[in-house]
């Protein structure tokens, strides 16, 4: 049994990654912190007061588990870091600040396992990918592996819905609405460009991005992502969505469909995989992606369950 301790995990995600570990067959969650309870127990965590009550939690969290989905930022971060590897815990990074400012912890693989699996087996640490760069990756991938598009024309655009939100996010009116009339807002989305700019650079040697944006629309739920770009060096006029099967051929948590199955929107909704459509057009010969996730449970809960099965040595849709 693999014992997991949940740590400083919030709102959505927190409540759907312990579901997950419950219903697990290998896990069982051994202890739950969330940052009020560990404020509320006096900080100091290991520069003040090293038996503070705050301390002592901590501490008790990470003997009693085997792996650590932690959600805590800096300090406190770096310390629990710090005990559990030298403990020989495990940690998965599922906090924002990583996607805010690069700081996932040095070594850290790359928590999106359909590009990453062959890593992670030997990983003590990984950093849960935000779930727009999920989407986009997982629609970047096959491109970029067979220079399928020339990657300075790649134009993404995201649209989810509220819950995709972080504290600190900056929204503006977009000036547009949505069917049902509500107002669209353009987000600051420039972190997640530069997530998905260093791991194209990273996997593919790509380093360019031509432009992203991401739009947040009221009432609707999950990530939908489209890509649009000019054919690259490498395409031949091939069928598009073969390329794409036959790429995540040995991954059963992606559906590769045509575009009438997925212009829906809601075909991966609630769902632990991510529906991905491609095809080009006719008259301009532009190769276009799209996918759409949940993004609280396939684009950051599943994803970390995923990633953890894989660090054990489990076939990653366990417990999915």
């Amino acid at each position: 049994m693999i014992w997991v301790g949940i740590l400083g995990a919030k709102g959505y995600f927190g409540e759907e990654l312990s579901k997950l570990i419950a219903g697990h067959q290998s896990a069982q969650v051994s202890t739950m912190l969330d940052l009020q309870e560990f404020n509320e127990s006096g900080c100091g965590f290991s520069r003040g007061n090293g038996k503070s009550a705050g301390y002592l939690k901590m501490m008790n969290a990470i003997n009693r588990a085997d792996i650590i989905f932690n959600g805590f930022s800096g300090t406190v971060a770096e310390d629990i870091y710090s005990k559990a590897l030298s403990n020989g815990k495990k940690i998965i990074d599922v906090g924002d600040k990583q996607h805010i400012d690069g700081s996932a912890y040095p070594g850290s693989v790359f928590g999106l396992s359909e590009l990453y699996k062959d890593k992670m087996k030997d990983a003590s640490i990984a950093a849960n990918p935000s779930s727009y760069c999920t989407g986009a990756m997982l629609g970047l991938a096959p491109l970029a592996a067979g220079n399928l598009i020339d990657i300075n024309t790649a134009v993404i655009e995201s649209k989810s819905g509220i819950s995709c939100l972080r504290c600190g996010d900056k929204l503006e009116c977009a000036g547009i609405t949505a069917d049902d009339g509500s107002k669209i807002y353009k987000m600051e989305s420039r972190d997640y460009a530069e997530e998905v700019k260093k791991q194209m650079l990273a996997l593919f040697g790509k380093d360019a991005l031509s432009s992203y944006t991401s739009y947040i629309i009221p009432g609707i739920k999950g990530i939908i992502t489209s890509i649009t770009a000019e054919p690259g060096t490498g395409f031949g006029g091939n069928d598009i969505s073969e390329i794409y099967r036959d790429f995540y051929k040995f991954n059963p948590l992606i559906k590769i469909g045509g575009a009438d199955t997925i212009n829906g929107a809601r075909n991966g909704f609630d769902k632990y995989f991510c529906s991905i459509s491609a095809s080009t057009d006719a008259d301009t010969g532009k190769i276009t992606v799209t996918t759409i996730l949940d993004d609280v449970v396939r684009g950051s809960a599943s994803q970390a369950v995923q990633t953890m099965n894989l660090m054990y040595g489990i076939e990653g849709i366990v417990g999915l």
